[in-house]
């Protein structure tokens, strides 16, 4: 890291870019509690840091082979046809800042610099990122995960509980049976829109569904029936095979059509699917002076998530 601080003298410089590069190394992902989109959907390998637009190439196969006779010469015509699709990357940016006199008194007694600061810093990058991941920006026409164009959803059945409360959770209790039914539905209505697709679109064997945050911790802590130790959770993943994990994401707590409720989504956690597009990770640029102040711009950019099977995700609002 270079620096061209006048204010600073060479020890103080010194100190400083020392100081920036330890904490910037310093693995602060760890600590943002529920900014999960990079571990839920895969990245998009190969985009450039200085990308605006990220272009990909859908397949598909036309024609399909026939059983012929020893002599015949009508021989069946197989194709591909492709379709280019666009999705627009916005770079995200903050700053964080120390007065000269910090550096200086910091260079003077030994003291560390603020780690706070960059966390501060590492940590709104990180949250935009993942909100776009998740949810996108109508604006820039980024889609998220959660409400991607083309998506179907799945209707939830009704529920025998009463009171107030989501369909899952109510006043007087939902049937476990009743909340394991919507589960599987979601599946189940994946996997059969897979096939119906027909051989244009990949089968995929396993499946991640994401739920918001009072349902996760209501099915996960509830027992199965009154005579069990096993939980909703536990039973669902052990007794469909198709279901991979499912995991709590605060993300779904507000992602319904209204933007006001739980949405539950189904999808394979798999990079042919789908992906996220992350091109530049969080960096710190050189610092730069503003009169008394120290100021390192930081950046980072994101194209929300591309989703190319349509087909192979699901939504379920309601629950």
């Amino acid at each position: 890291m270079r620096l061209n601080i006048p204010k600073l003298d060479s020890n103080q410089n010194i100190f400083f870019a020392r100081e920036l590069e330890n904490i910037d190394l310093h693995p602060y992902e760890t600590l943002f509690a529920g900014m999960l989109g990079r571990r839920y959907v895969p990245l998009v390998e190969g985009i450039p840091e200085w990308a605006n637009v990220h272009t990909f190439r859908m397949y598909e196969t036309t024609g399909r082979a026939k059983v012929i006779g020893p002599n015949s010469n009508d021989l069946p015509r197989v194709g591909v046809r492709a379709t280019e699709l666009s999705r627009t990357i916005k770079q995200i940016a903050t700053s964080y800042e120390w007065t000269v006199r910090e550096i200086q008194q910091a260079a003077a007694t030994g003291a560390p610099l603020d780690q706070m600061t960059v966390l501060a810093s590492r940590s709104a990058v990180a949250r935009e990122t993942d909100d776009l991941i998740a949810l996108g920006n109508p604006l820039y026409s980024i889609e998220g995960l959660l409400n991607a164009t083309g998506v179907l959803s799945s209707t939830p059945s009704t529920k025998s509980g009463t009171g107030a409360g989501t369909k899952w959770i109510r006043t007087v209790a939902v049937s476990p049976d009743e909340i394991l039914g919507d589960i599987n539905r979601l599946v189940s209505e994946t996997r059969t829109a897979l096939k119906q697709a027909g051989s244009e679109v990949p089968i995929f064997g396993k499946f991640t569904l994401l739920i918001d945050s009072l349902n996760y911790s209501y099915i996960a802590t509830t027992p199965r029936s009154s005579t069990s130790d096993t939980t909703i959770l536990q039973y669902a993943i052990k007794n469909n095979p198709w279901i991979e994990s499912i995991e709590e994401w605060f993300q779904c707590d507000t992602a319904d059509t209204a933007g006001t409720g739980p949405r539950m989504v189904c999808y394979p956690r798999d990079p042919l699917a789908l992906g996220c597009i992350v091109p530049q990770e969080y960096t710190s640029l050189n610092p730069q002076e503003e009169g008394l102040k120290i100021v390192v711009p930081a950046t980072g950019s994101c194209g929300g998530t591309i989703i190319r099977y349509q087909v192979a995700v699901r939504y379920m609002d309601g629950i």
